[in-house]
């Protein structure tokens, strides 16, 4: 990811100073499809998703997970839920084909 600085330079190379892309890669050391963005682009892009974010099989039972962990609070420590135990009633209790 180049910085703000670099885009500005490149810019200033081109625009104001008049050199090709070409000069300025070789100046800057950077390939010359960056310095096409460079002049395309007056900031870095940043980082853009591609896929919709895919959301957990667990979102819908996070409500009951709090709710168990929430009522062991009152009880003592060797008789609260553990990660297993909690998978396999949810597993029995309230239909999740998770793994």
């Amino acid at each position: 990811m180049y910085t703000v600085d670099l885009y500005l330079k490149v810019r200033q190379a081109h625009f104001q100073d008049g050199l090709s892309g070409r000069q300025i890669a070789r100046d800057f050391g950077i390939i010359r499809d960056s310095i096409a963005m460079m002049l395309a682009y007056s900031e870095p892009l940043g980082y853009r998703r591609t896929a919709p974010i895919r959301r957990s099989k667990l979102d819908a039972f996070t409500g009951q997970i709090n709710q168990w962990l929430a009522e062991d609070k009152a009880r003592p420590r060797k008789q609260r839920h553990t990660a297993k135990h909690i998978f396999k009633r949810l597993h029995d209790e309230c239909g999740f084909d998770g793994g």
